[in-house]
């Protein structure tokens, strides 16, 4: 086997490892070195749909990239719920334990950054 249909290989593995990924940062990471090795390897061979697609790749696992890293952690949101809801019940609770022990009528108050929640406040 050639050095050359190695490191095409490689490429392929690499992104079909990043699919596999729950994470979603590892994936664009794992996926981004995926794609760039798989289009330079498509350049090399002259696989122009190859190099143009794993390059299109490359560039939407920046985007997302800089969106996790710079925009989304600034994006902030406030929502309120009452207490009783499915999502402080069974989610937010995992967090916060004391959620779990407030009455049904309750209101939260509920601060995102991102998709993230970042601190609550009872506000019945």
């Amino acid at each position: 086997m050639q050095t050359l249909e190695i490191y095409g290989y490689l490429g392929s593995i690499l992104v079909a490892v990043s699919l596999m990924m729950s994470n979603i940062v590892w994936l664009r990471w794992i996926n981004l070195v995926g794609a760039s090795v798989f289009s330079s390897y498509g350049i090399l061979i002259g696989a122009w749909p190859v190099a143009m697609l794993n390059g299109f790749i490359v560039l939407i696992d920046i985007y997302h990239l800089h969106y996790i890293y710079f925009r989304a952690p600034k994006l902030k949101k406030t929502t309120h719920m009452h207490a009783s809801d499915p999502y402080i019940v069974d989610i937010l609770s995992l967090k916060w334990p004391a959620l779990k022990k407030m009455a049904g009528d309750a209101k939260v108050k509920i601060t995102f950054e991102g998709s993230e929640p970042k601190s609550y406040e009872v506000i019945s």
